[in-house]
């Protein structure tokens, strides 16, 4: 398949995180897209170019992943994208591309620090960013260049508009009880 997706534009992305007490970051990232010319449905008749199409750009995922630092407590944790799927919202003109990512970090109990650095820009589409903290768990302080709301001490959305400026830089520092660690530990364990 010789053509080339040039007039496919993203319009909206949406990720969500997960952690549990294990220390797993579990990051679902979802781009919505424009196609004008419904490339992504007419990849869907070329297998082979269907794989080849997922495979670049799960590498391009990950080559952005890889340029971004994150931080878990202090130490440096590497995030990487584990798999694609190209889905339809309702009509071939409307791709969406989701990506499953995932990193670990050592968790511990009382206050515990998520930091992310990656380049500043300006927002390209709307889009929003979901954190699902474990029960027991408290979101601290969030420093971050876009808008947030905390919701319920565990949820947290931050979000920015098409032509927001972002500087780069994110911070959660949250806690998690001990009895809540102690009790997950204990779950973990049992026969």
């Amino acid at each position: 398949m010789n053509e080339s997706p040039a007039k496919v534009k993203p319009v909206h992305a949406h990720a969500f995180f997960t952690l549990d007490l294990s220390g797993a970051f579990n990051q679902i990232l979802c781009f919505d897209y424009h196609d004008p010319d419904a490339y992504y449905y007419k990849l869907l008749k070329d297998e082979k170019s269907y794989r080849e199409e997922l495979e670049r750009l799960l590498a391009s995922m990950n080559d952005l992943l890889s340029s971004e630092e994150i931080r878990v407590n202090g130490v440096k944790v590497k995030a990487e994208a584990l798999m694609i799927n190209l889905d339809f919202r309702g009509e071939a003109k409307r791709p969406t591309i989701t990506f499953y990512i995932e990193f670990r970090g050592e968790l511990k109990p009382g206050e515990n620090v998520y930091e992310c650095v990656y380049e500043a820009g300006t927002a390209e589409y709307d889009y929003e960013v979901y954190w699902l903290l474990p029960r027991g768990s408290k979101i601290l302080r969030v420093e971050t260049s876009t808008f947030y709301e905390i919701y319920d001490e565990r949820f947290l959305i931050m979000w920015a508009r098409l032509g927001d400026r972002y500087d780069g830089y994110e911070k959660i520092v949250f806690k998690i009880s001990p009895q809540t660690f102690q009790s997950s530990r204990s779950s973990r364990q049992a026969p």
